[in-house]
């Protein structure tokens, strides 16, 4: 083994085992992982700790393999026992799933991460189990797929579920070969092509909102920077297991636009534009490393297959990030702690359940933190030297564009769904992110249930409107008194005392609100320039009800010394107290009555 080797390997499976022994070290004295949050057997996230531990047994010495065998042995058997037969219908699905509602997952995503354990479980220690072992999980597996999750591909409306379901059937495919489970598979890889956006990014919940399977509000319809990486990266896993190259013509198309939108939304740190989201009440803050272990194996198995350096780049980025926030038992965060934020709706045992995908790239991981040691001409340059050249990327469809030169990143949001305070992109016709390289920092504050934000217009019109926020979030307070069982599960007394206040708070109350401003506005004119991009705006609730007779002229542009705004008011529609947070971080401020112009580096 070479220094390089040595010293590239450990970095990179440490973190993951840290992983697994915290989860094991959750378990009872019957085996079960039980999650301190819900207080329950979260088998779909558990199954994780499977695929953890025959990634880790391939590349181990015979000592360690004996271990890791009796884990994934242990925890086989208790999924194997969890499938049941759903009442007089023909499925067998595995339990919790959809049948306890603090299990906070359905039988698709459960049975997906399920039958694909078992299966890489029957084909990592084949020769070592027991017949009726291995007859037991090869039978709970291809069960599983042939009664219910083939179906599945076909019938459910959200492209990250279907694509999940997609996993457990190829995997069974391994196992029984019946053409069924292939056809279905191949048939779900064109569904999911179809929906997607010709930029590469994919609606959450597509579909009219209000019809059978569409979504619950707009904004649901939104594209989601943490389900981005799973659509893609479940596609590349199903297609390798049915034996399919995923770099042949009629696959290759629809990996690559979804690797690139993914690129698109990943920072130098790793850190995706997480402001672009349809469901921003699954997080505590404005991004996630939650779906981290998504993006490393999409955008390593994309390198593997297409060759591109900015896959390998991104893969290692994205690793080191969600690295960055594992506590030192392995416990992950979605995000660190600071200003404004606050828990995330998802637990722990989620977060580390999902790390078996972070364990199937480390092969790759591997390779490519090797190659970073002497890295390519095209890495040096897309590292960030002063001597970067001007990029600009537009994703049409999202409306996301990324400005990038030696000193910032920065990301543009023109058009997007309406939102409330549970569904859709909270902010956008404006700024939503710029990080400066040379400081290795945002340098732009945000908080997505602010009233105010830097680089944002705000202000006040009319009256405050209780029919108005009730419209569009009253609804959400029924929720708000789910997510707070949730918090008294977890014996988080006051946060559940709080939930149901905090929805009404930022949800009717603050959409009721005398409140307008330039971030509430949804549909923008969005004019792309060489070195940047142009808004015609206007002043919004925040409903997204436009002020009438208000106009913006947003412009953003980079130059090689970093990120230039020119923010004009045109027409103020008769709003009051209108004002503008210029950045803490900004230089070279100029401000009138009407205008401000600083730049961000």
């Amino acid at each position: 083994m070479s220094a390089v080797e040595t010293a590239t390997r450990q970095p990179v499976r440490e973190p993951i085992r840290r992983v697994l022994r915290w989860m094991l070290s959750l378990r009872d004295g019957a085996g079960r992982i039980v999650c301190p949050d819900h207080r329950i057997e979260h088998s779909g996230k558990n199954a994780g700790v499977i695929v953890v531990a025959c990634e880790l047994a391939r590349l181990a010495g015979p000592e360690d393999r004996d271990a890791l065998f009796d884990v994934a042995l242990e925890q086989g058997r208790r999924l194997a026992a969890r499938l049941e037969r759903e009442g007089e219908s023909t499925c067998f699905t595995f339990r919790p799933g959809r049948h306890d509602p603090y299990n906070c997952s359905n039988n698709v995503i459960d049975g997906g991460a399920c039958a694909d354990a078992l299966a890489a479980l029957v084909h990592t220690f084949g020769e070592r189990l027991a017949p009726r072992d291995r007859a037991e999980l090869e039978r709970a597996a291809v069960l599983h797929a042939q009664t219910y999750l083939r179906y599945a591909i076909l019938d459910k409306a959200i492209p990250a579920q279907r694509a999940w379901a997609m996993t457990g059937v190829s995997q069974a495919w391994t196992l029984a070969r019946h053409d069924v489970l292939e056809l279905a598979v191949i048939e779900g890889a064109g569904m999911l092509e179809g929906v997607q956006h010709a930029d590469g990014s994919y609606p959450y919940h597509p579909g009219e909102p209000g019809t059978a399977g569409g979504p619950p509000h707009p904004g649901a319809g939104d594209v989601s920077a943490y389900y981005q990486s799973r659509v893609t990266g479940f596609l590349i896993f199903s297609l390798e297991r049915l034996g399919r190259n995923p770099a042949a013509p009629l696959f290759a198309g629809p990996i690559r636009r979804g690797l690139d939108f993914l690129l698109g939304l990943q920072g130098p740190d790793g850190i995706k534009a997480g402001l672009v989201e349809a469901k921003p009440w699954y997080w505590g803050a404005d991004h996630e490393v939650a779906s981290h272990p998504f993006d490393v194996y999409a955008l390593a198995r994309g390198w593997r297959h297409l060759g591109s350096p900015r896959m390998a780049d991104g893969a290692l980025c994205a690793f080191r990030a969600w690295e960055r926030h594992l506590d030192a038992d392995g416990r992950p965060r979605s995000h660190l702690p600071g200003a404004g934020r606050r828990r995330s709706y998802q637990c722990p045992v989620f977060w580390a359940g999902h790390a078996s995908w972070m364990a199937r790239a480390i092969f790759d991981l591997e390779r490519i933190a090797e190659r970073a040691e002497s890295p390519a001409p095209e890495t040096l340059e897309r590292s960030g030297s002063p001597g970067l050249e001007i990029a600009v990327a537009h994703f049409p469809d999202a409306s996301l564009t990324r400005l990038e030169d030696g000193r910032v990143v920065a990301w543009v949001r023109g058009v997007r769904p309406p939102f409330n305070v549970h569904h859709g992109s909270p902010h956008g016709a404006g700024l939503l992110r710029v990080y400066s390289k040379s400081a290795g920092r945002d340098v732009l504050a945000r908080c997505r249930l602010a009233d105010e934000n830097e680089a944002e217009w705000s202000g006040e019109l009319g009256a405050f409107s209780l029919a108005r926020g009730w419209r569009s979030s009253g609804r959400e307070v029924r929720f708000a008194l789910w997510l707070a069982r949730n918090h008294w599960r977890g014996r988080r007394y006051a946060a559940a005392l709080r939930a149901p206040l905090d929805t009404l708070h930022h949800g009717p109350l603050a959409f009721a609100s005398r409140r307008v401003g330039s971030a509430f506005h949804c549909a923008p004119t969005v004019t792309l320039l060489s070195d940047g991009v142009q808004l015609e705006s206007a002043l919004a609730r925040r409903d997204g009800s436009v002020v009438p007779r208000s106009a913006l002229a947003r412009t953003f542009r980079i130059d090689g010394e970093g990120l230039a705004v020119v923010d004009r008011v045109l027409a103020r529609g008769g709003v009051s107290g209108l004002r503008y947070r210029v950045p803490v971080a900004a230089t070279e401020v100029e401000r009138g009555e009407d205008e401000v112009r600083y730049r961000l580096a």
